[in-house]
């Protein structure tokens, strides 16, 4: 039987690091001269409280030291990506001896910036990618929109065994700052990111443990649309982070899962390692407390948002490649990850370490 794997991991950020606290002075400055907000104590209390300590940025902090529209953003989206993803792209590809001629499939999974002819025509022109490669751009999912990317890629290489897929997920979440003082806005700006994720996907055996995908689940809460949204605006795209969401998650979850391992005959105390999307702190910890995992199985995620915040699609791939590098994973481990975005939609991936 063919199995497909994932066969190479590459992570990257832009140059600009921000701490926390530089963030939280940067943003309250901005927001009295442009609102005249008398909420700074909130504001300061959610940044704290947001479970981040860093976070990179393409933007410097001049950026926004006048306002700037939407396609003011979306061309430095532009600007930014191509330079970004075809770094993470290269490395990835260095990383196992794979040039980017011999890709046959390339899916970009981004909702933080568009345009026409879009990243995946752009990126397989620079990286010298072949004429006849096959393209997919997945936009507008959000925090979970690496793992229809994935499945897609899956798919592909089941279908034309030996083919090689890379999936990119790339998000420049900074360019949409808002200057509003509500609960919503706060809560998305102490957590939002940049950052971009590739993999490289295809059925060879490289003879090292790598994780092939054992089944996938979805579901989706049509009653709760409004709770996470994205919205187009004159300045960017609006974030918006119901403070319900992680109760929404957390009285579904259980069952979400269970689906999932219950299909390949295995409990919850059947999987070792847990990737799961650190959308918020708080997210994490409810999650925790619902699926009853130890503090060691959600680390990295908690780890990942510690350092790089919330960059959406791309995250979960961050917490997967600290995984990989930090826990020396073996042959028949298994592996679920979960990503959470609008709908509300919950997405999740088993997969397996095999040789």
């Amino acid at each position: 039987m063919t199995v497909p794997r994932l066969l190479a991991l590459s992570t990257g950020v832009p140059a600009n690091c921000f701490r926390q606290e530089d963030i939280t002075a940067l943003y309250t400055d901005l927001l009295t001269r442009q609102t005249g907000t008398k909420r700074e104590r909130t504001i300061r209390a959610a940044m704290r409280q947001s479970g981040v300590e860093s976070r990179y940025s393409v933007i410097d902090a001049a950026f926004f030291d006048e306002l700037k529209s939407t396609q003011q953003r979306n061309d430095r989206y532009m600007a930014e990506a191509v330079p970004l993803g075809k770094r993470v792209i290269a490395e990835g590809l260095e990383s196992v001896g794979v040039s980017p001629h011999e890709i046959d499939s390339l899916i970009v999974v981004s909702c933080t910036g568009f345009s026409v002819p879009g990243l995946d025509l752009l990126l397989a022109q620079q990286l010298g990618m072949s004429s006849s490669l096959a393209r997919t751009q997945i936009f507008g999912m959000g925090c979970y929109g690496a793992f229809p990317g994935i499945r897609r890629a899956f798919d592909s290489a089941v279908a034309r065994p030996g083919s090689l897929t890379v999936m990119l997920a790339l998000e420049l979440c900074t360019l949409h700052l808002q200057f509003d003082d509500t609960s919503e806005s706060v809560v998305s700006s102490s957590l939002f990111a940049d950052g971009a994720a590739m993999v490289l996907i295809g059925t060879e055996n490289g003879g090292l443990p790598a994780p092939h995908i054992v089944d996938a689940e979805t579901y989706c809460d049509f009653q709760t649309m409004g709770d996470m949204t994205f919205t187009l605006t004159d300045q960017g795209f609006r974030m918006y982070l119901s403070s319900y969401v992680p109760d929404l998650l957390a009285a579904n979850v259980v069952s979400f899962v269970d689906r999932l391992l219950v299909r390949s005959g295995l409990t919850r105390k059947d999987v070792r390692f847990w990737a799961i999307h650190p959308g918020s702190k708080r997210i994490i910890e409810y999650l925790q407390a619902q699926l009853e995992l130890t503090p060691e199985q959600v680390e990295f995620s908690l780890d990942t948002l510690r350092d790089f915040g919330n960059m959406s699609s791309a995250t979960v791939l961050f917490v997967l490649d600290r995984m990989m590098r930090e826990a020396d994973p073996a042959p028949g481990d298994y592996l679920v990850m979960m990503a959470f975005g609008p709908g509300l939609t919950m997405e999740a991936l088993l997969l397996r370490w095999c040789r």
